[in-house]
């Protein structure tokens, strides 16, 4: 196949193909079932519910989170993530928005690489990916020190907000593809630079500022039942 004639699809993952936070939903799952630590996940909590008082905003509350996995050894990490996967894809419906994994799977079909686009993690998404076949994340990169364990940092571009837009340039910029033959997936009003990014953006839901925003512009909506 020709690069310049690639075609990917675009997708926000939470709210969007699945129906939970993935990034909380698996802190939960890490400190109480994995860690069997409740009180770093009170800690935590509270940590979040200050945060968020204080109207800190979410490239900051993004960077917060990562540092709780400070000198965590990588593949520790790693199994976790797979161990938090394994339990939700044993009961699929429960997970996955059905109407956007259908659209992904329809595009699949037409030859339409997927792509995730996430302000989460591989640890958390890859099991997920390796599920919907999807070979391509746009997601957090978590740094790693001269000790091999994770630093605390994470990388650029934050893919949340404006830079899932910048992530999504840089990609299709490696990949000699036009924007305008791509499509966009989305739930939230963050999302909607991403959106604009290419030529056929939809939005999933249909009672949220994202979605009225879609009707006004014309846009596919999907159900996010």
């Amino acid at each position: 196949m020709n690069r310049s004639s690639r075609r990917f699809a675009f997708f926000d993952v939470d709210d969007t193909l699945i129906h939970i936070k993935s990034m909380f939903d698996f802190f939960r799952f890490w400190t109480l079932d994995w860690l069997e630590d409740p009180d770093r996940l009170a800690l935590f909590e509270a940590d979040f519910a200050w945060r968020r008082r204080a109207g800190q905003p979410r490239e900051d509350l993004n960077r917060a989170y990562y540092r709780y996995f400070k000198n965590l050894e990588p593949d520790r990490l790693t199994e976790a993530g797979q161990a938090w996967a394994a339990r939700w894809l044993a009961a699929p419906d429960r997970l996955f928005v059905a109407s956007a994994v259908s659209e992904l799977r329809r595009l699949q079909g037409e030859g339409v690489e997927a792509v995730f686009v996430s302000g989460s993690f591989d640890a958390v998404l890859q099991p997920l990916a390796d599920q919907l076949d999807v070979t391509h994340s746009l997601a957090t990169t978590l740094l790693i020190g001269h000790d091999g364990r994770f630093s605390g940092e994470i990388g650029e571009p934050q893919t949340i907000g404006a830079g899932k837009a910048d992530a999504v340039r840089a990609f299709l910029a490696h990949h000699e593809a036009d924007a305008s033959l791509c499509y966009a997936f989305g739930d939230d009003m963050s999302d909607l630079p991403m959106l604009r990014s290419v030529g056929t953006p939809v939005v999933v839901g249909s009672d949220s500022p994202l979605a009225r925003h879609a009707t006004s512009q014309s846009w596919k909506t999907l159900s996010a039942a």
